[in-house]
């Protein structure tokens, strides 16, 4: 144990830190040197100041705060390196944003349209709220399409930022919705004075020369009066293909190509010596393998997956498909700040901005059945032909334009009693552009004709054009939210350890969605071959809440007691009103214990919180019609084929999901090691009502064999064929074998979205920083961020397992590692700075894979993950008359060049998790920044 009352000596202080940090398996091991007894005698005690801490409505100073609050500053995202994206900095400097849920650039493929070029963060993979300065942000407008509910954090430019807090619990009961993991506060630039211009260029060493730039100009002045910050910047990152990486070429997964036909199950690909096969030659199949006109039988699983003798002339989707978007963003800030009076004041924030992104894909497969007569066919039968014109790949586009204000005033009214009102304005447009998609009815009528030949690899010369066949899917998506505040603070009364404080008020929200689309990308339509369906949309919702915090001091240090230095208490709760479903009450409480000084502080917490159904999930268009043909099994033993009447899509009746949040950790400080910390929190999160379908086959299955006594029974109705209102007015199940002991068309099943799944995970985050001199060599400053998980577990349906994911690549939450860490060194002395950094994943197990398939890549095994970053920095002083206050940096992102881990099992597209391990590789880039 460390005696606090004996002198410092260095070697003490080096083997206690090294001893921590080792302890911890996370930091490297640093010499270090403790502050000396003179030092010691001349610190000076800093009394912080009282402010609002993400989390809370009551001010107090930062060391008071009851809550797991970390924060990171606009020098910390410097030293990442990362310079376009406010996701990525979250997913490289706080290891818990990890898994699935937290998607951007790499979000590029098949399922790009779930966040429509925007970027979505998830703290533990679990709803997160994000703010812009204290206050709520409208969603993503994708989600009018079916996309995911996010605030797109790609529209806030990274140079306006002034730090971001990251609140590590549930806060529902302080801000409500979506709150159920944590808050991500990103606080803009305000109060600023003087001038400063920036750029940012990074570049990979690969041949493809992938690059990413930035620039910005920043400006304020203020009269001690009235303060005004502007801000203007734009940044671009270029798109990267899956051929450009080892790692994710080749790539196969289909087999409709140009020159594939099939017959049953075996597959024959055309000569590559030949563009289409001769016509009107009325051949067996095996003659046209003889003639040397096609190559095969293949069977279909060899020539989808490149293996076998197939393989040789397997399609290759990597060549066309993009592993990054490219995005580029422009934006304007501005922060207003005027003192009316001692007692009153005003303020403001505006934020512009517009993104364009574009991805890509192979371009669409199409086929169909062409009988033995038609002259394009060689064959004396009919075969099934297919095809893909793979000069013209799909393209996507999302242009999206953002405004967000807000403008308000606050106050006092005595010396105890502060006030705040605002009003908050957010609106966001994206229109979509879908290009080289093909018509179904061009596309028949093209090959009707004989225009367009199914069996041939190129389309003869301005066929494609005089056919029509390719053409642009266009929608457009407004997203607005609308929110009016109000809240005060200030004392109740004291009490011997000081004064009880307290916070209430309430606000109004409203939120709108809505889209529009054309007519061929509609459902009622279908006019384009399997692509994505867009509907026009229309929905919005009224939100009142009231909230009141309550901070009540229990024991101060003027009044400590035997093993309690400090201790107060924390209670919330929020009420919230929604026109369009239920209506929560949550709670929240907190305890802070200092037991023997300022140096140890114990904290814990309980909260509920929850996440509201979105307006798409609640009045999104749905569709009734039939099943996938269905093969079931029967009470008696036999089969169920054939389709039953199907309704699927939205749900009004839905309701919020709700959790019940735990934590408790510590903080130690202690004042015998300057600049020396180490926090860990303990997190339990138990999620349930989540929102999902079940699946039709799913629902009769457990209905046959099980009757009323099933869980899904009052989803499956009974009565007359091909009336829908038999959907709510059929015949209930009341006995096990009535889908059987009726006529497939008479059965009905409801199979729209429900509050069905849940989830439970728990784990600790780790913070370590360590701040000292080290004789004449500088200042240095080591800091690690751990998150560990013990548990995080899914259960999908009530009769199903709870499935874990901890440890393994799953489709549920992507990559879950058992802990991930990010360590980093920084160096300061004089004008000259450097700064290291260390990010290091375990090695997980791919669910999903295969160790008997024998190729590496595709096996269970996903091997560890490290990356070393480092940069160098000067910056200009006095000496230079004209280059006073100019800093220059050069770093190297991925120094060794780590390509991410394969896990083809689970991330079929790429072959590997990019969004967890990222996709570019080695990375130089040269940051400039002058401010005067």
């Amino acid at each position: 144990m460390i005696n606090h009352t004996t002198p410092n000596h260095p070697r003490n202080g080096v083997r206690w830190r090294a001893s921590l940090l080792l302890a911890l398996a996370v930091a490297c091991v640093l010499p270090a040197q403790t502050t000396n007894d003179n030092d010691s005698k001349d610190e000076k005690v800093v009394s912080l100041g009282k402010y609002e801490v993400t989390g809370s409505y009551i001010p107090v100073s930062a060391e008071a705060s009851t809550i797991p609050v970390q924060t990171i500053t606009a020098d910390d995202i410097a030293k990442t390196g990362v310079a376009t994206n406010v996701l990525d900095v979250l997913r490289k400097a706080m290891p818990m944003f990890s898994g699935n849920a937290n998607l951007g650039d790499t979000n590029a493929n098949i399922s790009s349209g779930a966040t429509g070029g925007g970027s979505q963060v998830a703290f533990r993979n679990t709803q997160t709220l994000v703010l812009i300065n204290g206050r709520r942000a409208a969603y993503a407008p994708v989600l009018a399409s079916g996309g995911n509910q996010f605030v797109d954090v790609n529209l806030i430019p990274m140079s306006a930022i002034e730090r971001i807090d990251v609140l590590a619990d549930g806060a529902s009961a302080t801000y409500g919705s979506d709150a159920v993991a944590g808050v991500v506060n990103i606080i803009l630039k305000k109060n600023f004075e003087g001038f400063e211009v920036g750029a940012h260029y990074g570049m990979s060493e690969h041949s493809d020369h992938y690059s990413e730039r930035s620039a910005y100009v920043i400006g304020g002045a203020g009269n001690g009066k009235t303060s005004l910050t502007l801000s203007a910047s734009w940044s671009k990152t270029d798109p990267l293909f899956q051929y450009e990486r080892n790692f994710s070429n080749p790539s196969y997964g289909t087999g409709t190509f140009a020159g594939v036909i099939s017959s049953g199950s075996n597959f024959y690909v055309l000569n590559p010596s030949l563009n289409a096969p001769p016509t009107n030659t009325d051949l067996t199949l095996a003659q046209l393998v003889a003639n040397g006109t096609y190559l095969g039988p293949f069977s279909s699983t060899d020539l989808i997956n490149g293996t076998g003798a197939a393989g040789a002339y397997s399609f290759n989707l990597a060549n066309y498909v993009t592993l990054l978007l490219r995005n580029e963003r422009s934006a304007v800030t501005a922060a207003l700040d005027h003192q009316i009076n001692d007692r009153v004041s005003l303020f403001g924030d505006l934020l512009y901005t517009h993104t364009e992104t574009f991805s890509q894909l192979n371009a669409q497969p199409f086929s169909a059945s062409v009988a033995a007569s038609n002259a394009y066919n060689p064959a004396n039968v009919a075969v099934t032909a297919r095809n893909r014109l793979v000069e013209y790949p799909r393209q996507y586009f999302y242009d999206t334009t953002s405004i967000r204000g807000s403008f308000g005033a606050r106050g006092s009214i005595d010396e105890n009693t502060n006030w705040e009102m605002a009003a908050n304005y957010n609106r966001v447009a994206q229109d979509y552009t879908n290009k080289n998609l093909i018509s179904t009815a061009a596309r028949q009528a093209a090959v009707a004709s004989g225009l367009i030949n199914l069996f041939a690899r190129t389309q003869a010369d301005g066929a494609i054009e005089e056919s029509g066949i390719l053409g642009t899917a266009l929608g457009s998506a407004v997203s607005k939210l609308v929110t009016y505040d109000a809240r005060v603070n200030g004392h109740l009364f004291a009490l011997p350890a000081g004064d009880v404080q307290y916070a209430f008020g309430g606000d109004i929200r409203r939120e709108s969605l809505s889209q529009t689309a054309d007519r061929n990308s509609q459902t009622a339509t279908f006019g384009w071959d399997s692509a994505t369906t867009l509907d026009p949309f229309e929905a919005d919702r009224n939100v009142k809440s009231l909230f009141a915090e309550l901070r009540v001091p229990l024991v101060s240090k003027e009044s400590a007691i035997p093993g309690i230095h400090t201790l107060d208490l924390d209670i919330a709760a929020r009420h919230e009103i929604y026109s369009d479903t239920d209506d929560p009450t949550v709670p929240k409480f907190a305890l802070r214990w200092q037991p023997f000084s300022e140096n140890l502080t114990l904290r814990a917490t309980y909260g509920e919180s929850f996440a509201a159904p979105t307006l798409f999930q609640l009045f999104g268009p749905g569709s009734v019609g039939f099943t996938s043909t269905l093969n079931l099994t029967s009470l008696s033993g036999g089969a169920i084929t054939g389709q039953a009447n199907a309704r699927t899509g939205s749900n009004s009746a839905l309701l919020p999901s709700t959790s019940k949040n735990f934590t408790a950790g510590f903080v130690w400080s202690p004042k015998t090691l300057k600049g020396f910390s180490v926090s860990v929190d303990y997190f339990h999160i138990e999620q349930k009502d989540l929102i999902s379908s079940i699946g039709s086959a799913t629902i009769l299955q457990s209905v046959e064999l099980l009757g009323a006594a099933s869980p899904y029974a009052k989803f499956v109705r009974i009565g007359a064929a091909g009336d829908t209102s038999m959907f709510d007015g059929g015949t209930a199940i009341t006995a096990a074998g009535q889908i059987s002991g009726n006529s497939i068309d008479s059965i009905y099943v409801t199979d729209t979205l429900v509050n069905i799944a849940g989830q439970k995970l728990d784990g600790f985050d780790v913070k370590l920083e360590d701040s000292f001199e080290w004789r004449d060599l500088g200042r240095f400053k080591a800091s690690s961020t751990i998150g560990i998980y013990n548990h995080y577990r899914i259960k999908n349906l009530p009769d199903s397992e709870w499935f874990e994911t901890v440890g393994y690549a799953t489709n549920s939450n992507g990559t879950i590692p058992k802990f991930s860490a990010y360590t980093t060194l920084d160096w300061t002395r004089g004008n000259w700075g450097a700064n290291l950094g260390w990010r290091y994943i375990p090695h997980v197990t791919d669910v999903n894979g295969d160790d008997t398939a024998g190729d590496v890549t595709a096996d269970t095994y996903v091997e560890a993950y490290h990356s070393i970053d480092t940069a160098v920095r000067y910056t200009f002083g006095n000496e230079w008359r004209y280059l006073k206050g100019l800093t220059l940096t050069a770093g190297v992102n991925n120094v060794f060049d780590e390509s991410p881990p394969s896990a083809a099992g689970t991330f079929t597209e790429s072959n590997a998790d990019i969004a967890t391990y990222g996709a570019v590789g080695r990375m130089f880039y040269l940051d400039f920044k002058y401010r005067f």
